[in-house]
Formats: C-alpha cells, structure tokens, sequence
C-alpha cells in the first residue's frame, strides 16, 4: 500500500473517523449489490454504500422512453430471478430500481444511500485503507469499487467548439424532444444511447440529424427467442478476451439494439426509413459550420458486416443445442442497406442552414477513479488493472466494468459470478 495519508488526516479534522468494516463496497447498482450478496452468505463484515439511492444512475442518467437492452431473463441477480414470469420481456429502469430495492430488503444487505466518498488512501502504518466521504470516515481491509464505467460522459474536443446559440447536453442529461428547441436536432454518435435517443426524437416528429461511428449491431428476434438469450445458451457470454479474434474489440461499443415495442431490431438503415438524416463522423466546427468524416458508408457496412457474423457464429450453435427451433426469419431492420445508401454524404454541414438549434452528445462514458490513491493502483485505457476483479493494490478490488471476467462482466448478467469470485478472495 501507498504510505498516504494526508487526505484522510486532513479529512478527519473536520469529521472523525466513524466505523471500520472488514470490507466497504462503493457503489450500489448490480454489481455492488451481487458483492454485497456474496459477502453476506459469507458471514463477512461489510458495508455498501452510494452517493445517491440504489440504481441510481438506472433513474438519474436515462431518458424517459428508455426501457432496458436486455430482457428480463438475463437481468437477474444472485438469489433472485427478475420477474421470472415473463422472461422475454423488457422492463423500466424504475421496475429494475424496484427490484434493487426489494433485493436489499430480502436478504438484509447493509445498504446506506447519501454518502459520497471523495478518497481511498493507506493508513500511516500500512494495514488499511482509510476511506473518507461526505459523510463520515472508514478503514477498512478490503475496498471493492462497484461504482463503474458509465458515471462521468466522455464529450470530444469537438463539444467545446459548439456555437453560442447552440443548445448543447449529452446522454445523461437528455430526458425528452420538449426539453430541446423546437427545431432540428443533431444527435452526435450511433452507439445504442445514440441510435435509440435519434428515434425518440423521431417520434416526437423531430428533424433529426444523426453523426454515426462505428458501432456494430445484432438482430433482436433469432430463431424464435431473443438473441440475449440463445447468447447465454451458447455460452458466449462466458467468452473471455482471449477468445476474441481482435483484443481491441473489448473497447468497442456494446452493439446496438433496443429494448423498446417489446424488443427490437435497430439499425442505421432503419432509423433513415424512419426519417434521420445520416452523416458520417462529426470531427468539429468552423464557426456555423460542421466538419463530417466521410465515413457514413463504412459505417452503415460495419454494423451490416457485424450482424452476419453474429448469425454465422449463432446459428450453427442453436442447430446443435436447440435442433428443433425455427428458421432465420427475414428481418427488414437487419437486411443489408443498399449500396446508395452513404454514398456521396455531405461533409460539411451548416447548422443555421440546416435548423438545428441542439445537440445531443451521446459520445460515452467513463468511469472515475481519481480519488483511489493506492499504491498499484493504475488506470489503462479508462479501466482499472485488475486480475479477476483484483488490483495489484493490496486489497482493492473493481467489479462492474467490461471484460472483468468474460464478456458478460459489464452487464447485469454477469453481475453475480463477477462479485462470487471476488468474495471468494476476501478473508472474514
């Protein structure tokens, strides 16, 4: 451990030290609830805190039309099913915060909302971590950071740049259309807040302006089941980063698809039948004017690429587990876009001419770590070092980011054994 200890010193002259537990868990969403789970059916001494109430970037950070991306069957955690009677079904971030809410009921785990913590550091001799928040002080053996990758939106150099008479917010901040101008709106990104975000605006009878990125895409309805759910069948979801055949593609965006009308395909060619104006890449501005990649044709052939080699690695596998289920049906939002379509994208755009008074950054996120001052800490990449949850720091542990484990590590599916195998490293 880092021999560092003025924050907390500092910190404890204006609020003395308050409790100590064998472990303190940062952050209650799915995976600090797993933990919290876990050390519990262990007899461990710990406490689970967050700076706001459980799932609280679920209800803080979502729009209003927003239903989850995975259906119920893959969103449970350990000891209790989500809404077991309707596995295929789409749910609210307010019915999932209510299932949070009833799990820490059930199993009594000790939660405690409100608390902001604001550094991690050694204890002067070296045989804890000292904890300080808003709140009060901890030490501690353990410190599992549950709080994610998702909390603080990445905005390009390109957001500093936007015009005066601009309306500018990002994903976290948008809600509805009647929160934005009653003009044009150009949506920055076509990841799945992006492209889900575009098509509520659509529906709100926007003129919508879509940049797109590289982002990849899978069919909703595969072969008579949701394709989450032949995933988990197939066991890709246990699909560890040496099973890639590129490594980078761990950085890529999840692919997209949407969650709403009960689950369904989502596509760039789609949402242009549905009436957004497709543009490559946005790269800045030159006062009114913005500078596109001339991209947009690439991208619209890489989530098209994508989906069939999703289908070409699926399908054979659902023959050999699952014989008898019904043939690949033809799905219009997942049918390959014609050749026209991208070529010849304007590369610049002039947002006057245009009518676009608004913007909509949906540009990701990144999680914050900069307040865990411990020696072997480090960040690469936006993600914490880490070996099966653990850091080389002693006794600091991460739990709720991509590729922790396997490929389900950064969604609510792989919760519960990403937080099993980190409570079987920590010691009552």
């Amino acid at each position: 451990m880092q021999l560092a200890t003025k924050s907390f010193d500092d910190a404890r002259s204006h609020n003395e030290l308050t409790t100590s537990h064998n472990t303190i868990i940062v952050g209650a969403g799915q995976a600090g609830l797993a933990a919290s789970y876990h050390l519990k059916q262990r007899n461990i001494d710990h406490i689970l805190i967050d700076r706001g109430r459980p799932g609280e970037s679920w209800l803080s950070q979502r729009w209003d039309s927003f239903v989850l991306n995975t259906p119920n069957v893959a969103n449970s955690l350990p000891g209790k099913p989500f809404h077991p009677e309707s596995p295929g079904a789409f749910e609210s971030p307010a019915t999932l915060v209510e299932y949070f809410n009833d799990y820490i009921k059930e199993f009594d785990l000790p939660f405690e909302g409100g608390i902001n913590v604001t550094g991690a550091t050694c204890n002067a001799d070296g045989t804890s971590i000292d904890v300080t928040t808003d709140k009060g002080n901890y030490q501690t053996q353990n410190l599992i950071v549950a709080s994610g990758n998702q909390n603080v939106p990445t905005l390009p150099d390109a957001a500093k740049k936007v015009p005066a008479n601009i309306t500018s917010i990002d994903t976290s901040e948008y809600r509805n259309a009647a929160q934005l101008p009653e003009d044009a709106v150009l949506v920055v990104g076509s990841a799945q807040s992006g492209i889900q975000i575009a098509e509520d605006l659509l529906t709100a009878n926007r003129t919508v302006y879509l940049a797109t990125s590289k982002v990849g895409r899978f069919r909703r309805n595969f072969r008579g089941k949701d394709i989450v759910e032949w995933a988990i069948a197939a066991g890709m979801y246990k699909h560890t980063t040496a099973n890639l055949e590129n490594p980078e593609d761990q950085y890529a965006a999840q692919p997209i698809a949407s969650g709403v009308d009960g689950g369904r395909t989502i596509s760039l060619q789609s949402t242009h039948e549905k009436g957004a104006i497709l543009l490559g890449r946005l790269e800045g501005f030159e006062g009114t004017t913005a500078i596109i990649h001339d991209d947009l044709r690439a991208n619209i052939e890489y989530g098209d690429a994508f989906s069939a080699k999703i289908i070409s690695m699926l399908d054979p596998a659902i023959s050999k587990i699952a014989p008898d289920a019904p043939p690949l049906m033809d799905e219009p939002a997942d049918t390959p876009a014609p050749a026209s379509l991208g070529t010849n994208a304007p590369t610049k755009l002039d947002l006057d001419e245009a009518g676009i008074t608004s913007i909509v950054w949906t540009t990701g996120f990144t999680g914050d770590y900069s307040w865990i001052d411990l020696e072997g800490h480090a960040i690469e990449r936006g993600r914490p070092v880490q070996q099966d949850g653990a850091s080389p720091a002693k006794g600091l542990y991460f739990i709720g980011t991509p590729w922790l484990r396997n490929r389900a590590s950064g969604i609510i599916y792989g919760a519960g054994d990403d937080a099993q195998a980190i409570a079987e490293q920590i010691k009552a």
